[in-house]
């Protein structure tokens, strides 16, 4: 690819990201106001659980599945059809809210529906990807990915509250209908994406199951990758055990109910992302993407999680959030990068489909763990008082929330250890040479 193409393909794929990221920002707006609004209809946490809970597991399942469909057919298509079946969803929420008629179960199942795209969505996009942008870019696009999450995690809850407050959860399902219609349309007349000439309509494909066969015979034949995949689902699990799913109780817990707090850490995660993503866009790639993914994983749960436990003021938390937030960017950037530069594009959707289901079976897992080890182990742990509560004291200090804290030392401990100790895997170690 010429300098002059790969230019042009790089602007290409902006229109593709700049339409989506939009999209993305109106459905996350959607996603929490509709928690807002159930938390409302409910008061029950584990009501609110269950919405991200509908959400992965359908995407776990259907993913297995999605990546052999997604490498046989058009990605484009792929991408419009999952988009608009999200986009009636978001219309039938806003047709039963008008109506009245809305319940909980609804949205389970309408976030069981969504998430069940996003299998087949996750995919079409990486493959897109590497159709439409050179190689030396891959670092680069994946940056710009981490900027439009890090912006929507700071910014959908506020610009979702803020039109509630003034206008009503109506308002926001139309803005969601609105950056879909924007991107639906840039994508279907304005991107152009090069066919996928390798695998798409190609008659001489065997049926979908063995096509799953194959992906999964490729990580076995090529133990560096599963051993990556492997390693990000034990981090996720150790980072919704702790992070997603402790640390709003926590943050609570220990600074008298203090909502603000809460607020001002979740704006640091966002703002380490956004940092972190910026530098990854506009710095030149590492050449060592393996290392980038352990020492950052590593990082981070030293900087974040460990200093989140043992600290006692919110200025410590929130350095800590956007100092252990910083290093995100860089991982999923490596590993984004190592993948697309390495797996061959006829089997890529199937490959990324195992590694979402491999990679995200734990987060589930997690937030569970979290909320039993927080309410049976650790809470009752330290309101008792013993020799051993005394001398955990002298980290996490004593009263509400200290034991959640013990939570955040574990994981920022197992986290950077764990990271550290896998990056000797002499599988992943080959990966070196060649990344």
């Amino acid at each position: 690819m010429n300098q002059l193409n790969s230019q042009k393909s790089f602007k290409n794929f902006l229109l593709l990201w700049s339409g989506q990221s939009l999209s993305q920002l109106g459905s996350s707006m959607t996603s929490f106001a509709l928690i807002i609004w159930a938390y409302k209809q409910q008061g029950t946490v584990t009501s609110i659980a269950l919405l991200s809970v509908f959400s992965y597991l359908p995407c776990i399942f259907v993913s297995l599945f999605a990546g052999a469909f997604t490498d046989r057919f058009s990605k484009k298509r792929i991408m419009l059809v999952c988009d608009t079946l999200a986009a009636l969803c978001t219309l039938f929420a806003f047709g039963a809210i008008s109506l009245g008629i809305l319940k909980i179960w609804h949205l389970y199942i309408i976030n069981a529906l969504t998430g069940a795209m996003n299998a087949f969505q996750s995919p079409a996009s990486k493959v897109v990807t590497t159709l439409m942008v050179p190689k030396d870019q891959y670092v680069k696009v994946s940056g710009l990915r981490s900027l439009s999450d890090s912006i929507n995690t700071v910014f959908s809850p506020i610009l979702a509250t803020t039109v509630m407050a003034f206008f009503g959860i109506h308002a926001v399902l139309v803005i969601d209908l609105s950056t879909f219609l924007i991107a639906f349309l840039s994508l279907l007349l304005v991107v152009k994406i090069p066919k996928d000439t390798i695998a798409e309509n190609n008659p001489e494909r065997q049926n979908m199951m063995t096509d799953i066969v194959e992906g999964f015979a490729y990580l076995k034949a090529n133990r560096g990758f599963l051993h990556i995949m492997l390693f990000m689902s034990v981090i996720n699990f150790l980072a919704s055990m702790a992070f997603f799913s402790v640390l709003p109780a926590m943050i609570l817990s220990r600074s008298h109910g203090n909502g603000q707090v809460v607020g001002l850490v979740n704006a640091a995660i966002g703002v380490g992302g956004i940092v972190g993503s910026l530098i990854v866009s506009l710095a030149k790639p590492s050449r060592n993407k393996v290392r980038m993914i352990y020492s950052s994983a590593g990082l981070s749960f030293l900087l974040c999680d460990l200093f989140l436990g043992l600290g006692r003021e919110p200025w410590i938390w929130i350095v800590a959030s956007f100092a252990g937030n910083m290093p995100i960017p860089f991982l999923n950037a490596a590993e984004n990068a190592l993948l697309q530069l390495k797996i061959p594009q006829s089997i890529m959707g199937r490959v990324f489909s195992i590694r979402g289901a491999i990679q995200f079976v734990t987060i589930p897992l997690g937030y569970l763990a979290g909320g039993f080890l927080s309410d049976t182990v650790f809470e009752p742990l330290m309101g008792k008082a013993s020799h051993i509560q005394s001398f955990l004291a002298l980290f996490v200090g004593s009263g509400k929330g200290s034991g959640m804290a013990l939570i955040f030392i574990f994981t920022g401990i197992a986290g950077s250890l764990f990271s550290l100790i896998a990056y000797q895997n002499k599988h992943v170690r080959e990966l070196e040479r060649v990344s």
